[in-house]
């Protein structure tokens, strides 16, 4: 009996150890940049400890880490959509997973909530007794505290679009059969909005996006084919202005393209636009939506405005983009 107590003293001051190393990290900020293919490779081991067959992953870091090869308790810090998408719950992700994305809104019960992920909660973290943690990058300090709870692998979140990240979660998942699989089940479902929407849209009419305020005061952006035009220039196939891809197509526009109100006949002057409306900078959108030069552009005097959910629109992941073409279809087919 002293024994087993001993041994659970032990225990729990290991654990205790462990939570104290593990202190408050710093943020991660995801970016969205251009598609770039990954480098993460794997070879397969068995372990002679459990008996459970682990696999040897080289991660977007070029470290080598033993993973389980059918890993149950997953614990990730950016990639719940895509999880979601290949039929993987996490046990635990940080709150802005939970509640910044529409897409997932309805798939999340029994997830635990970790917290900011600028403070991620790893005592939390540890009791759940993960058997593998998902990070992204650009947070050294949090994924060597994460490491020490449970195998860390790091997918790439910078260079990658939103298919990539999902191929390169499933290859570390063994799961990129699923991963072909909802590409090309989104592909054809693509295919049948622009068949649908030939009814509705006629042929060279243009689209734009135009997205008022956000992370500073005072904003104005519009997008070509990523964020929240994604949907609209490359799985729907619109036309963007000469304008709007003279410029896109210049690059570095990873925000989208900033520009004050008096260029909007310039960057606005689509037939159709979908707008995103944030709500942090009241006055500013107002002075918008009063002035001549919003309401004299032609999607605006035509009654050809969108406006669309932030949450959905505004989100870089395949769920998203897959439920946006579902708000595309219902919003243009009239």
């Amino acid at each position: 009996m002293r024994k087993q107590h001993l041994a659970i003293s032990v225990t729990i001051l290991l654990l205790l150890l462990l939570v104290t190393a593990c202190g408050k990290s710093a943020t991660e900020t995801p970016v969205q940049e251009q598609p770039q293919t990954s480098a993460s490779t794997s070879t397969t081991t068995p372990t002679v400890e459990t008996g459970a067959e682990t696999k040897t992953y080289t991660d977007s870091l070029g470290r080598e880490v033993v993973i389980p090869t059918k890993p149950e308790r997953i614990v990730t810090t950016q990639y719940l959509p895509d999880m979601l998408a290949l039929g993987i719950k996490p046990i635990g992700v940080p709150q802005h997973l939970l509640t910044n994305f529409a897409s997932v809104k309805d798939l999340i019960d029994g997830i635990e909530n970790l917290g900011p992920v600028n403070e991620l909660n790893l005592e939390k973290t540890v009791t759940l007794n993960p058997d593998l943690i998902i990070a992204m990058e650009g947070n050294q300090e949090l994924i060597d505290k994460l490491s020490k709870i449970a195998p860390t692998i790091v997918v790439k979140w910078s260079g990658s679009d939103p298919f990539q990240h999902l191929k390169d979660v499933a290859d570390v998942l063994g799961l990129n059969d699923k991963a072909d699989q909802w590409i090309a089940a989104y592909n054809k479902k693509s295919e049948e909005a622009r068949a649908k929407l030939a009814a509705y849209v006629k042929p060279g009419e243009t689209f734009g996006t135009v997205v008022i305020g956000g992370y500073e005061k005072g904003q104005l952006r519009v997008y070509g084919d990523s964020n929240v035009g994604y949907t609209l220039f490359n799985s729907l196939q619109f036309p963007m202005t000469n304008t709007v891809k003279t410029e896109w197509d210049k690059g570095g526009h990873d925000l989208g393209m900033k520009i004050s109100l008096e260029k909007l006949p310039e960057f606005a002057s689509a037939d159709r636009l979908f707008v995103v409306k944030f709500d942090n900078d009241q006055d500013f959108l107002k002075q918008v939506e009063d002035s001549m030069l919003w309401n004299n552009l032609p999607a605006v005097k035509n009654n050809k405005v969108y406006v669309v959910n932030e949450s959905l629109w505004f989100s870089l992941d395949v769920l998203s983009f897959e439920q946006q073409l579902d708000d595309a279809v219902k919003l243009l087919a009239k």
